[in-house]
């Protein structure tokens, strides 16, 4: 099931069902309202036309994403649009058992939509836009090395330690231009004491090359990812069977 709702909508929704002022992250970097003044906002007949549970299905959809137990996922990026301003990618969506809640907002409109939670990471890689997978094999190196951006300028090109080839090689990957970019994080069910800690992934679409996702820990790791392997990422990444 799936609702698309003007920004003004989804905030009366959101605050009339779940009893929150706050719109979940990173949902709330869109406006609130599109209307400036009270008569304006009075005009829209939200209270009327969106009344508490007036759709059972959209009220359960919004609360699933306020459960405390439930795993999340955000994502939150931007995509180049030349000559436009980039275009904001923003989704949130929670996880209970074998639902999935999902938000996904844009400037004009938030949809809601919920489905089965195998199909959840499909979902948001639609969100996030279709890509190529990146050129180039897995590459990981360690981050230190990585980050020693003053290597890549000693006299002779000489980089010190076998590794250092590798470590410049991510770095030019790192530091190409890109269509779009962004940030993954992924909180599994934070009730549960054996839960994994948070984890973080970006993503990056290189230009004239194809999408990479990132993992930084003392090793730094950069995967080339179709749609598919995307999406299957975040499926392992929110622990979904």
């Amino acid at each position: 099931m799936k609702w698309v709702l003007t920004p003004d909508e989804f905030a009366h929704v959101w605050a009339t069902e779940t009893d929150l002022d706050r719109r979940p992250y990173p949902v709330n970097m869109i406006p609130e309202s599109t209307v400036r003044t009270e008569t304006e906002y009075a005009a829209l007949g939200l209270r009327t036309r969106y009344a508490r549970n007036t759709d059972p299905d959209l009220t359960a959809a919004l609360l699933l994403c306020t459960r405390p137990d439930a795993t999340t996922i955000t994502v939150s990026g931007r995509r180049s649009t030349p000559p436009d301003e980039p275009e904001l990618i923003l989704a949130f969506a929670a996880v209970v058992h074998r639902h999935a809640g999902l938000l996904i907002a844009r400037p004009d409109a938030v949809t809601v939509a919920v489905c089965h939670a195998r199909g959840l990471g499909e979902r948001l890689v639609a969100a996030i836009g279709s890509a190529p997978a990146g050129r180039c094999g897995p590459m990981r190196e360690p981050q230190q090395a990585v980050l020693d951006t003053g290597a890549d300028a000693r006299p002779g090109g000489d980089i010190g330690t076998p590794q250092d080839p590798g470590a410049a090689r991510f770095r030019r990957t790192l530091r190409a231009p890109v269509d779009a970019r962004g940030f993954i994080t992924v909180t599994v069910a934070p009730d549960n004491p054996m839960s994994p800690p948070t984890r973080h992934r970006t993503w990056l679409d290189v230009t004239g090359d194809g999408r990479y996702l990132l993992t930084t820990a003392a090793e730094l790791v950069l995967t080339p990812v179709d749609d598919a392997e995307f999406a299957a990422q975040l499926t392992r990444l929110a622990g979904i069977g």
